[in-house]
């Protein structure tokens, strides 16, 4: 059979799906056809509903799959329903990926799915396609919302639809990632994705997480396992490893058919939870003989001196630590993450002393946190001499721990959770009009605040350049705000020009009179 993905990746973050990949090349593998439409502003020409539908009716798919994102569902339906609106022979189309999993009677009762997957849907996917190319009722397959007789009801076109009218099939075993073919990376315009994200490339060498974090889908997902599958959590088998032989072997795979891989960003959760696996890995790529650099995400409570030292012997640059606040009481009481300013300050002093770089990811907007516990998250990196931090703005995922809070806090904008297309530069949240102001502010200009207090905790120049920006910042109403704005990444990369230069001209002037 052939398969239709469509992915809806429009105006968020460009890169490699890896569930789409893994996917694809599990259908190849049992002999079916698969092609991709990849809908991002980044890789133009950007397919448009005609074209869409064109290619429909000259491959003639016998299924179509979205897959996507909270913020990439309004995007799916718009095109499912204009595909239905404008062909009577469309193929079953269904939808899945992490929006799905996490409500799957919502996406089901829109009426626009004959299957909306749910999960780690490779093993029940590939069973779906096996039933309908045989002409099988497909309403019992695992991991999927069928219509009962596998036939979507003529009443769907006006959804809602009531929940009697479908069959919610409990899920199946996790995959085992050992048993997985390598993904599928041609099913994608790889190579110009890779010049695009200027030579990183993405890969995974596990699925899973240990820890609930309350923003996180993670702890959804193990809870419907586990309920589904009648099994304690330590018995659901959601942590998982691919042998590290079988990651080199792809490795060495994506190095000669794609040219220009600069930097390899392992995409796991936490690549250095299990220690064993990642001394395992660690030891195969060096071992190997690649030397391109690569990245890993760590838990700030979680990085054995085994492993950093392991990391930075195979190539390691960087370590990416999930921070998201400066407020312990938020970490603890908002985020469900247990840890301490300490653990922080600890993990990012092991990894500089094995020469690993170090990153942080914060989140902007939490609800429950006050004006002054933003500020904590300044300080707290200014404190801890971190070598760089990505700001997003917080978004409630539907489904999780911090969306119910959320909701029950009354901080969601009436419709925000769902117009959104992405979370690094908007945000569905409210918390007042001067507070709002000061998220966007602090979101945008947070290197400037945290620089302005460097010199708090060392020595440090620039501090004195950053302060008056941070105060003129401040000080601007929301009309001068949105008029500036727009500056802000050139204004600030001529800062940091001068900052550099400045530092450039001290080490000079130390060397020559040292000498």
């Amino acid at each position: 059979m052939r398969i239709l993905f469509v992915y809806p990746n429009l105006y968020t973050q460009m890169g490699f799906n890896h569930g789409l990949a893994t996917l694809s090349a599990v259908l190849k593998q049992r002999g079916h056809a698969t092609k991709l439409v990849n809908l991002n502003e980044n890789l133009p020409p950007v397919a448009t509903n005609d074209d869409v539908l064109a290619l429909i009716e000259s491959w003639k798919p016998g299924l179509i799959a979205f897959s996507c994102l909270t913020q990439q569902y309004v995007a799916a339906t718009e095109l499912a329903r204009w595909l239905r609106a404008h062909s009577e022979t469309l193929p079953p189309m269904i939808v899945g990926g992490i929006h799905p999993t996490m409500v799957p009677s919502e996406v089901m009762s829109d009426g626009l799915w004959d299957h909306v997957g749910v999960g780690e849907c490779e093993d029940a996917l590939a069973e779906l396609v096996a039933r309908l190319e045989r002409g099988e009722s497909p309403d019992d397959v695992k991991n999927f919302l069928s219509w009962k007789g596998g036939v979507r009801p003529s009443a769907a076109e006006v959804a809602p639809v009531a929940s009697e009218h479908w069959v919610h099939n409990p899920v199946g075993e996790f995959p085992d990632l050992a048993e997985l073919p390598m993904p599928d990376y041609e099913l994608f315009d790889t190579q110009r994705i890779t010049d695009q994200k200027h030579g990183w490339f993405g890969l995974l060498s596990s699925r899973g997480c240990p820890y609930r974090c309350s923003y996180c889908l993670n702890h959804k997902i193990v809870d419907r396992y586990r309920d589904e599958l009648g099994r304690s959590t330590n018995q659901i088998g959601f942590f998982r490893f691919r042998p590290p032989e079988k990651l080199v072997e792809e490795i060495r795979w994506v190095l000669t058919h794609y040219t220009g891989v600069g930097t390899f960003i392992f995409d796991d959760d936490l690549f250095t939870q299990n220690v064993e696996h990642a001394l395992a890995t660690c030891a195969a790529y060096e071992q190997s003989g690649m030397k391109v650099p690569f990245v890993v995400n760590s838990h700030v409570k979680q990085l054995d001196p085994r492993v950093a030292e392991a990391l930075a012997r195979a190539g390691c640059r960087i370590l990416k630590l999930g921070i998201e606040s400066g407020s312990p009481r938020v970490r603890k009481e908002v985020l469900q993450r247990f840890m301490s300013n300490d653990d922080v300050f600890n993990t990012i002093e092991a990894a500089e002393m094995f020469g690993l770089h170090t990153s942080g990811f914060l989140m902007v907007g939490l609800p429950y946190e006050t004006h002054e516990e933003r500020l904590e998250t300044v300080e707290l990196l200014a404190k801890s001499g971190i070598g760089r931090f990505r700001t997003s703005l917080f978004f409630p995922f539907p489904g999780t721990e911090s969306y119910r809070l959320a909701v029950k806090g009354g901080y969601i904008r009436e419709g925000g959770e769902v117009t959104l297309t992405d979370f690094t530069e908007s945000s569905c949240m409210d918390f007042g009009e001067d507070e709002n102001l000061f998220i966007t502010k602090l979101a945008t200009c947070m290197p400037w605040f945290v620089n302005a207090r460097l010199d708090v905790y060392r020595e440090a120049p620039a501090a004195a350049r950053y302060r008056p920006m941070v105060e003129r910042v401040l000080a601007m109403s929301r009309e001068e705000w949105t008029r500036f704005e727009p500056t802000v990444r050139e204004l600030d990369a001529q800062t940091s020009a001068l900052a550099v230069a400045a530092r450039v001209r001290l080490v000079t002037r130390a060397t020559s009179l040292g000498g």
